[in-house]
């Protein structure tokens, strides 16, 4: 009885949090809440299905609201609206800027019937407990993040299976790292980033001169 309880008092203190935080006490759609940090005050929500119309697991309209919530009053840090397919197990987490904390994955869409995936991407600063947007992340089909040659890893499925190499700049922005490259049989993958890798230091060096 008591577990039972504790857990409806928890499930109506984030509900009255949604609802105070973002003031839409009559607000539509579908929420759903993540907690990317130990201090559970801060939470990312994503109000999925804003029009009723809008079928589940279809490209969307969706909010994206980061906000605190605090003693007295509620913080909302930034909103977004962004278009994406509402599904089970959008969230994955995984490094990208190397530094040694997983960032925040959240699934956008799909193409190629499916086997491409895209993603919008969130640097995750735990000590100043911001999350930061990677502009046009997600143009990038099925990223993952090398750690040995800290580039990301995008593998496109077309005609040709491809692959194509990414670095963030300074302004968290990501920049092609030379021409993609085909999958193929014969393919070494670790042996073949490290020749893209050198041959454009290589590049580099000779356009600064």
């Amino acid at each position: 009885m008591n577990r039972i309880f504790i857990l409806y008092f928890i499930f109506l203190s984030s509900h009255s949090f949604a609802q105070k935080v973002f003031n839409q006490p009559t607000a539509t759609g579908t929420w759903q809440y993540i907690y990317p940090f130990k201090n559970k005050d801060y939470v990312l929500a994503i109000q999925h299905l804003i029009t009723e119309k809008e079928p589940s697991a279809e490209l969307c309209q969706a909010n994206i609201y980061f906000g605190k919530r605090g003693v007295k009053t509620d913080k909302i840090f930034w909103k977004e609206n962004i278009e994406m397919r509402h599904i089970t197990d959008n969230i994955t987490y995984e490094d990208y800027n190397n530094d040694g904390i997983k960032d925040l994955l959240i699934f956008e869409d799909t193409g190629g019937r499916g086997g491409n995936s895209f993603y919008n991407l969130y640097l995750v600063n735990p000590k100043n407990h911001t999350l930061t947007k990677v502009k046009d992340f997600d143009n990038i089909v099925n990223p993952s993040y090398n750690k040995q040659y800290k580039v990301i890893v995008s593998y496109g499925l077309t005609g040709t299976n491809y692959y194509q190499l990414y670095r963030l700049n300074k302004k968290h922005i990501p920049y092609k790292i030379g021409k993609p490259f085909d999958d193929t049989d014969e393919l070494d993958l670790d042996k073949k980033i490290a020749e893209v890798l050198k041959k454009t230091i290589a590049q580099n060096h000779r356009s600064n001169r």
